[in-house]
């Protein structure tokens, strides 16, 4: 059984594969869009009297970087950056 956990930014899920011996597989179910992002997911125990946790920083690259200027990264008015498609995802 498959366990979801939403991405903080842009659509989709990091879907989580429980395997054997404690081992999990985890994936993104969508194609990233945006910016490069990361996300830290904490696996904890629910059994026993000493419960443990880990955690794991899951990243999916994007599709898209920040457009950058002399100044550093071109910035909007509304604060955000102005996006564009990396060189290796054009068609």
């Amino acid at each position: 059984m498959d366990i979801l956990v939403p991405w903080k930014k842009g659509e989709g899920n990091i879907v989580i594969t429980p395997g054997p011996n404690g081992a999990a597989s985890v994936m993104s179910d969508v194609a990233n869009e945006g910016l490069d992002r990361q996300q830290t997911v904490v696996f904890s125990t629910t059994k026993g009297n000493n419960p443990v946790s880990v955690s794991t920083t899951v990243s999916q690259e994007g599709k898209r970087q920040a457009f950058a200027v002399t100044e550093g990264r071109f910035i909007l008015s509304d604060g955000s950056t102005f996006n564009v498609i990396k060189s290796k995802f054009y068609e």
